[in-house]
């Protein structure tokens, strides 16, 4: 294993050195989460390519209360690879994948242009009191790494030269709660979902669900504690209800969106960023 992360190391700074370009029609996104059969987060990496690719390296930062078990690449786009590494370094929540479909003397072709996943982190909680996770990309001075593609460009005359395009990947918070078979989601159960996307700008959407029929007051606050909308005032039925909020009019900063019921009271925080 070392000598391979050795071999990926040496190929892909190789591969980095060319002067980079901002992506404009390819891109990076990290997909909804879920559980497996071992009560495990699964989060998807997915990647949109407009032309033949031939490297990725996606170096990326994970928040507090989750241990990164394993990075999965069954059933991705890039499963055929012959270099499929993930370097995991739990202490300081960061992990660097790097992916290249030819190392061996078999000819293998590069990434078809298209849209999937090609990696899968797969998260443990450890903190018992965190209800989300939040991924943003990470770059790495020494040996030098940050969110890019790698392509192969011919000349006319058939030379062949290297294009890298790079990425700004703006942090991501996926809700625990939102996912298949969380509490929020299980009918029966109330659950106020975090708010998606988060951050967000201008508008974000907010879940939550109601086992029985009940009166709502689903309110949004600021950091002062002073209320600054009412998005829902009345009584909803029983099951899984979503609003939106426009926040156009408001600054960037942290909010507070509190729901009471004739059950239940709620608070979580979001962040309007524009």
């Amino acid at each position: 294993m070392t000598k391979r992360f050795y071999i990926m190391t040496v190929v892909l700074t190789f591969l980095l050195v060319p002067s980079l370009v901002f992506a404009a029609s390819q891109k990076f996104a990290v997909a909804e989460a879920s559980l497996n059969e071992d009560s495990r987060i699964v989060v998807p990496l997915e990647i949109t390519n407009d032309d033949n690719l031939t490297a990725i390296t996606i170096p990326l930062e994970f928040s507090e209360g989750v241990t990164l078990k394993e990075v999965d690449f069954e059933g991705t786009r890039v499963e055929y690879f012959d270099l499929k590494i993930a370097t995991i370094d739990d202490a300081n929540r960061t992990v660097l994948i790097g992916l290249l479909p030819q190392m061996s003397n078999e000819r293998k072709p590069d990434l078809a242009a298209g849209t999937g996943p090609v990696a899968n982190l797969v998260f443990e909680v450890t903190d018992p009191t965190v209800d989300e996770i939040t991924i943003e990309a990470l770059t790495i001075e020494k040996p030098y790494h940050t969110l890019a593609f790698v392509y192969h460009d011919y000349s006319p005359a058939g030379d062949r030269s290297i294009r890298v395009e790079r990425f700004e990947f703006e942090p991501v918070t996926k809700s625990l709660s939102d996912m298949p078979g969380s509490p929020s989601t299980t009918p029966g159960k109330f659950g106020l979902s975090q708010n998606y996307p988060n951050p967000f700008n201008p508008t974000t959407m907010i879940s939550f669900n109601l086992p029985v029929a009940s009166r709502v007051d689903l309110s949004v606050y600021n950091v002062l504690g002073q209320k600054v909308a009412t998005l829902i005032d009345g009584r909803l039925d029983a099951g899984l209800q979503e609003v939106e909020w426009n926040a156009t009019e408001f600054s960037s900063g942290v909010y507070f969106y509190r729901i009471a019921t004739d059950a239940n009271v709620e608070t979580r925080k979001m962040v309007l960023l524009k």
